[in-house]
């Protein structure tokens, strides 16, 4: 259903059809996803007045497309910008919306989506609600959902291209999005399309990816399914050679089907695609999407298979004549002689409001009438005269923000820790590292082509696994301190056939990268090679054991602080439930530290030390789930012995080796050499511990041995005083001290303002506990907890 709403902006901007513009919408809503965005407020509205629980909310909520960030009471909107073609009175209205209701900068993301940041919940209905005035939406922006269908970001003036994927693109997602099965799936389901193998718009590593082919005159696809970033990334297996373009909706229902059928849901870090077709084995794989294909074509498709419509390239331009042009290397030539399309270089994927109104008024002025987002986070002006060139770059100067580059290479990066709850590092901090120490080392030609991606986590949202280079962000404990690091990777390949992700070749403290690309930068290879070989050469010949070493113990204090911040490295805040999201990860660096630490023994060098590192990292992995955080390697031990050895939940031998690793740190046994094995035992044994932990931080398997439980007694005031204790071992120490008391009783526990207050009535509430009341007294604030369960 074509949304065209009376009294409403979109009649402001119907002037556009005797301009020869598009008057409706690109991407045509579904009257179901229309009906969900009215509903929408009155969901908020429950959910104010507690009569939602915030868990039952958030799982409604993100499949609308809001997510909240790691501010306390801020929100994202994630605006579905279907192929990356959007309008100009579409782009008016979100930079409205933004200086209304949110920061008044708006974002393009690398799936080329635009997002709102520093929305206000209440608010996000008034959001919801402007956006559909414009025939725009953020249903299926999040959530395990049909996600937005992407296609090359010059799609339909591409000179390479076979032919104009875009309509095809809107046309799947219009199929996908009037199906309520889009929106209740195991995980994120991601469709690309490509206009040819050179693959820009990365169908080598989506969900499921068409690539445009013409045989005997028809336009077609080859299709491949099953990749995909994030952890565990696979690019893609192919399972059609060549299909008819009406077919594509054949295609995406049934591997929705498969998907919807076979995907694990009980374990959402295993419930992409790709993981479907790892458990079952490709050729399975295939037969069963074969299975879901004749199915379909013997009892039809369930929707209404939309038109497609050449979208692209509704404002068609005759070509004009060639005429000189200085273009600041932002335009590019396109298949129609005389035609250029116009690059904005974005820093971080950021424009603020205004500027972005003032570029669709451009694009209506100069261009096709259609700005095109990309999956570089950069926008795209196309259908520019060459004898335009200059105008249009002259009122870009006019912009608040500059959007010619500066002589860096051009840097993706997601949004980080610094906006995202799922974010370790600060990956813009680091982009803005890198971009000022090479800015001035190289003119900018040099730097036109090339992309480095960061990611602030494993999920890849900076898609670091296909850049030229490419950074994760992780975190490590060095020297009993968090330190930010990155993992360096290189030789991404995208091409239709011939994919390959990106290589680690290391991984190295984040205060170290913006020197090491200045280093290959500066050397001799970069004068023969180019920079990108240069940095790929660099790392594989001389490696990075250099660069990755942090033995030392006199390392820069500055080391664990993250780019622009001045306090410490931390976890806090992060993940849907942060207190105890922050501990799980704790724990997985210290099982890491023992596992690498057990590699290291295996060598004939420093192998005593290395044993010993891993008994210490195994020991104190899952202190921390008992409310435990000691320092030193005795007072580990102890606590190990307290919480793990003593009730069982490891081998009671294992005292013995604690014992052993104490002696040979004073001096009182020669060596360990021949405790490898034990170490790596009881490291195994820790990481199965782990892997059972439940929402409750409680292991689901069986003890060792069977024993008493180590001595619960309740405090008679039912009171716990955690004012200092900082995020996430307040929480930890709450729920333990809760446990001690009989379900119905209230807790009262006491937190200091700040993150602490934030964070952990919110984790009691997703654990199912009742939170009775949060009440300031003094300085600091009273939390009543009422144990449910």
């Amino acid at each position: 259903m074509t949304i065209l709403l009376a009294g409403m902006t979109i009649l402001k901007v119907i002037k556009t059809v005797e301009m020869n513009r598009i008057a409706e919408p690109i991407l045509r809503l579904p009257e179901s996803v229309v009906q969900d965005v009215r509903d929408y407020r009155g969901r908020v509205k429950k959910f104010i007045e507690g009569q939602t629980s915030p868990v039952a909310f958030r799982a409604y909520r993100v499949p609308m497309g809001i997510y909240e960030q790691r501010a306390a009471g801020e929100y994202m909107v994630r605006v579905r910008i279907g192929a990356g073609l959007v309008l100009p009175y579409q782009l008016e209205q979100i930079a409205q919306l933004s200086k209304t209701y949110g920061s008044g900068i708006v974002h393009v993301t690398t799936r080329q989506d635009i997002q709102i940041h520093k929305v206000d919940i209440n608010d996000t209905a008034d959001v919801l609600e402007g956006l559909l005035e414009a025939g725009l939406s953020a249903r299926g922006g999040g959530g395990n959902t049909v996600r937005n269908v992407t296609a090359c970001p010059r799609a339909g003036v591409c000179p390479k291209e076979e032919f104009d994927v875009a309509p095809y693109a809107i046309a799947c997602a219009e199929y996908l999005l009037q199906e309520a099965s889009s929106f209740n799936l195991p995980r994120k389901y991601k469709i690309v399309f490509s206009g040819c193998p050179e693959d820009c718009a990365f169908a080598s590593i989506a969900d499921l990816g068409f690539f445009a082919h013409c045989r005997n005159d028809s336009k077609g696809f080859s299709v491949y399914a099953a990749g995909g970033l994030g952890s565990n990334p696979k690019t893609a297996i192919k399972i059609e050679d060549f299909i008819g373009a009406d077919e594509i909706f054949e295609v995406a229902e049934a591997i929705k089907r498969l998907f919807d059928k076979y995907g694990d849901r009980s374990n959402k870090h295993k419930a992409r695609l790709r993981y479907v077709a790892a458990r079952l084995g490709a050729e399975e794989f295939v037969r069963l999407y074969r299975k879901e294909r004749d199915a379909i074509k013997g009892g039809g498709l369930s929707g209404k298979v939309p038109k497609i419509r050449d979208i692209a390239t509704v404002c068609k331009v005759e070509a004009a004549p060639e005429q000189g042009g200085k273009n600041k290397n932002n335009a590019k030539p396109e298949k129609i002689q005389g035609r250029f399309t116009v690059r904005l270089r974005l820093k971080n994927g950021d424009i603020p409001a205004d500027d972005l109104n003032k570029v669709g008024q451009i694009a209506e002025k100069f261009g096709q009438g259609v700005v095109r987002t990309t999956q570089l986070q950069d926008i795209l002006i196309s259908g520019v005269a060459q004898e335009d060139i200059d105008k249009v770059n002259s009122e870009l100067e006019k912009l608040s923000v500059n959007v010619f580059g500066s002589g860096e290479p051009k840097i993706v990066t997601c949004t980080g820790a610094a906006t995202c709850r799922m974010g370790l590092c600060l990956s813009r901090g680091l982009a803005d590292a890198i971009a000022e120490r090479i800015r001035a080392m190289k003119p900018l030609a040099e730097f036109n082509d090339s992309v480095i991606r960061i990611s602030g986590c494993p999920n890849s949202c900076g898609h670091h696994y296909i850049g030229d280079i490419g950074f994760q962000g992780k975190a490590k404990r060095i020297n009993g301190r968090l330190m930010p690091f990155y993992d360096v990777m290189v030789g991404a390949k995208s091409v239709e056939g011939d994919a390959r992700l990106a290589e680690k070749v290391g991984t190295v403290p984040a205060k170290r990268i913006p020197e090491l690309l200045a280093e290959a930068l500066s050397s001799g290879a970069a004068e023969k090679e180019g920079w990108i070989p240069a940095f790929a050469g660099m790392t594989k010949r001389a490696g990075m054991t250099k660069r990755s070493d942090v033995t030392s113990k006199l390392l820069p204090d500055e080391y664990y602080y993250d780019f622009g911040e001045t306090e410490p490295f931390s976890l806090a805040g992060r993940g849907p439930g942060e207190c105890g999201a922050g501990v799980m990860d704790v724990i997985k660096l210290d099982i890491d530290e023992a596992k690498e630490a057990i590699r290291e023994s295996k060598k004939e060098k420093r192998k005593s030390e290395s044993v010993y590192k891993a008994i210490v990292a195994a020991a104190r992995a899952l202190l921390v789930t008992f409310g435990a955080e000691p320092k030193k390697d005795r007072e580990i031990f102890t606590a190990f012995e307290k919480y793990l050895i003593e009730p069982g939940w490891v081998k009671p031998q294992t005292q013995r080796l604690l014992d052993d690793a104490i002696d040979w740190r004073m001096g009182d046994r020669a060596a360990l050499d021949d405790l490898s094995l034990q170490a790596e035992d009881l490291t195994k044994r820790v990481e199965k511990l782990f892997g059972s932990l439940d929402a409750n931080l409680k292991f689901k398997v069986g003890q060792v041995i069977q024993k008493n439980n180590v001595d619960k007694t309740g405090i008679k005031n039912h009171l716990i005083d955690l004012r200092g204790v900082e995020c996430p071992l307040n929480f930890v120490k709450a729920k333990l001290e809760l446990e001690k008391i009989a379900v119905g009783q209230v807790l009262d526990v006491l937190l200091d303002g700040g993150e602490p207050v934030r964070n952990v009535p919110d984790s009691f509430a997703q654990q199912g506990q009742e939170v009775v009341e949060v009440e300031k007294s003094g300085e600091h604030f009273c939390v009543k907890v009422r144990r449910k369960k």
